[in-house]
């Protein structure tokens, strides 16, 4: 759990939330239900969420939902372990097909009912969606994907824009269920990972386009880019920052929810939503702005 106060900058991303067995235990749930069934996804964020003192409920805990949509498995081996990545589906990038989402079966349905069970108790409800380059990992080697960079770009520039048709509309049905905030990352790429050249002419130019539509597909919930991502976005000149200061005191959930409502702050970086129950060093919270 996070505690204390929230340093800015230093999130090393946004990783996925680890349900410890006691915890499911405290909560009288199963650990399989708590990733499975909506009920006890609900039950487990609202969990989480009065423990920590924070003001967002967070869903999902893992990438479950867009594995089973684009055929790749996740295995839960008993009630007592975490989810863990199954085979891939393909060994070579060529060989990747990306199947259109569908919203109304699957895990990707009791994702957005849980959503709606949380909304229904009134809380504010953050989703996390994954980017195209990692979600891209759940189908191929990641070595699959670096090489692409260099040997395939267009290849790989065309399997990323089928993976945010995907997003997109994943996110325009988290946001019609009720989500305020939409938590984007998109760790597998970085411009520490690959090239200033391959980053500027692919990796941020497809984060670009992937942010700027799920924004405009959402116009009324806040986007927050985890700082991995958007450090190294901003770095590479794709987008600006503006600070926008918020009250002292407050803690950075709380600060989101201020910002989005005084002054429309929509796209936000360069903080951890896993640090949304902190008391803010800085009352600050980073306005992106796409260029």
């Amino acid at each position: 759990m996070a505690k204390g106060f929230m340093e800015h900058f230093r999130c090393g991303g946004e990783p996925e939330q680890h349900i410890a067995t006691e915890l499911c235990q405290r909560a009288g749930l199963e650990v399989y239900d708590v990733y499975c069934h909506s009920e006890a996804m609900a039950a487990m964020a609202h969990t989480i969420c009065q423990l920590e003192g924070d003001m967002l409920c967070k869903l999902p805990f893992a990438t479950m939902a867009e594995a089973e949509q684009l055929g790749a498995k996740w295995n839960i081996i008993s009630d007592k372990s975490q989810p863990v990545p199954g085979a891939f589906p393909y060994e070579k990038l060529i060989e990747v097909k990306i199947p259109t989402f569908s919203f109304d079966y699957g895990l990707m349905q009791e994702n957005l009912q849980a959503i709606r069970l949380l909304k229904h108790k009134g809380e504010r409800v953050s989703f996390n969606i994954e980017g195209p380059f990692t979600l891209l990992s759940l189908l191929v080697p990641s070595k699959e994907i670096y090489k692409g960079m260099r040997a395939q770009p267009e290849l790989l520039r065309r399997l990323c824009e089928q993976l945010i048709d995907n997003i997109v509309l994943e996110a325009a049905y988290v946001a019609e269920a009720g989500a305020d905030v939409i938590s984007y990352a998109d760790p597998l790429i970085s411009c520490n990972m690959v090239s200033p050249k391959v980053y500027t002419t692919l990796c941020g130019d497809i984060i670009r386009e992937t942010l700027q539509r799920i924004t405009v597909a959402v116009p009324d919930v806040t986007v927050h880019v985890c700082s991995a991502t958007s450090a190294a976005f901003q770095r590479a000149g794709f987008c600006q920052c503006r600070p926008f200061v918020v009250p002292k005191g407050m803690c950075y959930g709380e600060a989101l929810c201020f910002a989005r409502h005084q002054a429309g702050v929509q796209l936000v970086g360069h903080g951890c939503l896993q640090h949304s129950c902190c008391k803010m060093v800085k009352p600050v919270v980073y306005e992106l702005k796409l260029c």
